[in-house]
């Protein structure tokens, strides 16, 4: 249930008891600081994050865990490419005495004027005279000669190719990492990592928010290395959230929509019918939460009780054409966001009668379904 103030879909978070850490949280310095605090949080989320290695996951947008060991390979082949181009450019330099450029002496300029092509020169052809000229012509000739034949032992041009093109690569993938849903504490952490790191790798920045983020970094790899790998730094215990509470709760919200309408004037009550849609959702929630789906997978489902139909008659859940149909009617009407935002297209809405009869049939094969089982 993405928005549902009311929901006991989703099981609760709690950390694991005192002393049943990950091997990665035993690896963690005493002391994290400013030196250590990026090598710590990448190694720490390195080996957390392989022990999930393997694990089958719903089909859907690729999750946090798995982007931010990608980003993190692109972005060590972009520090790795960055260090072989300043190695380069420092034997570069050493060969021909400097960049290709010439510098022109100007009047009235305490310092030299700096010309790095011959436009820049043909600009500045007012302030000199001929001489002048063609001497600053044949010294950027020369030094682009001496630079291009280095260049070709050295190969440095392909060196900022290679490290502009890793650059580019590491940028798009960390902020698709940034705009994706998290939905563990180690995922949270993984995204911190990755925005300090490409925005403030040398940890200097002494503004807002960046001192504060850096905390927040530290602490984050506090709280999930104390906490179970196996939802990625949180725990979702079953107790909080099992088939049977599930089925219970959807039980309750039927019961409530049936008592609601033998005290109602007129059928088509909304918050009856709210109520309806609620219990159909929860039942279909039951029903695959025992059938082996995980929380997540069915969380990311949201409200869209068709695709919940889908995977329940995959699942071997039986239900007359008529209801099936009406379980996707009910979905591609948006009759969950009528109800609750746009009371203007209510006249859209299937009758109230057909509501309770899909939940009725669905409530009682349901837990026929699960009683079997």
């Amino acid at each position: 249930m993405a928005d549902s103030e009311s929901s006991r879909t989703l099981p609760a978070i709690t950390c694991r008891k005192k002393g049943s850490t990950s091997s990665a949280s035993k690896t963690l310095p005493l002391l994290i600081d400013r030196r250590n605090l990026l090598p710590v949080a990448a190694h720490f989320l390195t080996a957390r994050l392989a022990e999930r290695g393997g694990k089958e996951r719903a089909s859907g947008p690729t999750p946090v865990h798995e982007m931010w060991p990608r980003w993190y390979a692109c972005h060590q082949q972009w520090l790795q490419a960055t260090r072989r181009r300043q190695r380069l450019e420092t034997e570069m330099l050493e060969e021909t005495g400097g960049f290709p450029v010439a510098e022109l002496r100007i009047v009235g300029n305490d310092q030299p004027v700096v010309a790095r092509s011959f436009v820049d020169i043909k600009r500045l052809s007012s302030q000199l005279d001929p001489v002048q000229l063609s001497k600053a012509r044949a010294e950027l000739r020369q030094r682009r000669k001496q630079w291009r034949e280095a260049d070709e032992r050295l190969e440095y041009g392909t060196a900022v190719t290679r490290e502009q093109e890793l650059e580019g690569q590491a940028g798009i993938s960390g902020r698709v990492m940034w705009i994706t849903r998290p939905t563990s504490l180690m995922e949270v952490t993984a995204k911190l990592h990755c925005l300090i790191a490409m925005h403030d790798p040398g940890l200097k920045f002494e503004g807002a928010p960046w001192p504060e983020l850096r905390t927040m970094l530290k602490d984050l790899i506090g709280i999930a290395g104390t906490c179970p790998e196996s939802c990625g730094g949180l725990v979702r215990t079953d107790k909080a959230a099992s088939t049977r509470d599930i089925l219970a709760l959807a039980a309750q919200y039927r019961n409530a929509a049936v008592k609601l309408g033998e005290s109602l004037p007129h059928s088509n009550h909304f918050p009856r019918r709210l109520l309806a849609l609620h219990s159909i959702e929860l039942y279909l929630n039951a029903l695959l939460l025992a059938k082996g789906f995980d929380h997540t997978t069915i969380r990311g489902r949201e409200h869209d009780l068709g695709e919940r139909t889908r995977l329940a008659v995959d699942a071997g859940l039986v239900l007359r054409k008529r209801t099936a149909a009406h379980l996707v009617t009910l979905s591609s009407g948006r009759e969950y966001f009528v109800i609750r935002y746009a009371p203007e297209l209510t006249a859209t809405l299937s009758e109230m009668n057909r509501v309770m009869a899909t939940l009725d049939e669905l409530s009682r094969k349901v837990k026929k379904m699960l009683g079997a089982s």
